[in-house]
């Protein structure tokens, strides 16, 4: 698996570059959204703003990684974009290294303020206990034994190179290769264990003490906000809410999407007759 992750990107110890990475549909924003990318380029000026689009991706990955990795990225079903978009930018940031946002996510402040000359990765958890802003956030039971549940991956804050995104790009693509509707589910969980902060957390908690790294209580003391929308309404800019999606996340053999089908058609019912 190791030898699809070549070229090998430039070594860990370089620091954080200050690159900000964000990915969108297409480069033509909604109003929000472009207000917040030209928010964060006022409030960090001497960063690189990069903004990329379903072109870009398939360009980097296809002439940065190769066909197989493309495979990879192509075999994930494309109303699933938030899986696409997780592999994406593991990619990115092991090869260039910088600060990944989400197209939906802002800081309050100049970046070069939160972080230190030495940082090489950082990590946050959610501020997920009773009464917070994000009460039960990163809580499911794969991390419940986790002191503060998964890492926030929303945000993405790394050297390039950095062993940690090498350790969760193996994860996610064994996942791709090992995923099954009826094992790992389908829909918004099905995404958290395939590609997104639950295959993140998993992966880098076991080398915590192997390579270099800051971990932060929370998003607010490297100056980040999950959202500049209110109430979930970022939903609506976007082509569909995969949240709640029963069809298989990875195309699969013939055999198996047969048995895939099966599980969607009875996971459709139950959500008919339940609710569920």
């Amino acid at each position: 698996m190791s030898s699809l992750l070549q070229p090998r990107p430039t070594a860990t110890g370089s620091g954080i570059p200050r690159i900000i990475h964000q990915t969108f549909m297409s480069k033509k924003l909604p109003a929000e959204l472009q207000e917040n990318v030209d928010s964060l380029k006022r409030q960090n000026p001497g960063w690189v703003h990069r903004l990329y689009d379903d072109a870009d991706i398939v360009a980097f990955i296809r002439d940065q990684y190769g066909p197989e990795i493309l495979h990879y990225y192509e075999r994930i079903n494309p109303r699933y974009g938030a899986a696409r978009a997780d592999l994406f930018r593991y990619l990115l940031l092991y090869h260039y290294g910088g600060v990944y946002l989400d197209i939906k996510s802002t800081c309050t402040g100049p970046l070069d303020n939160f972080l230190q000359p030495d940082d090489q990765y950082v990590l946050a958890h959610w501020r997920n206990k009773p009464g917070e802003q994000h009460a039960g956030f990163g809580q499911s039971e794969e991390v419940a034994h986790l002191d503060g549940g998964e890492y926030q991956q929303w945000h993405i804050v790394a050297a390039p190179g950095h062993p940690f995104l090498k350790a969760v790009l193996e994860t996610v693509l064994h996942n791709i290769d090992q995923y099954r509707p009826w094992r790992q589910g389908t829909g918004g969980i099905g995404v958290l264990r395939l590609t997104g902060p639950l295959a993140y957390t998993l992966a880098i908690h076991p080398l915590l003490p192997t390579a270099p790294h800051r971990i932060v209580p929370n998003e607010t003391a490297l100056g980040l906000q999950y959202s500049v929308y209110k109430n979930g309404s970022h939903r609506t800019v976007y082509k569909s809410n995969y949240g709640r999606l029963t069809e298989s996340i990875v195309q699969l053999d013939r055999t198996d999407q047969v048995w895939a089908s099966l599980y969607s058609a009875a996971k459709k019912s139950k959500h008919l007759l339940f609710g569920q």
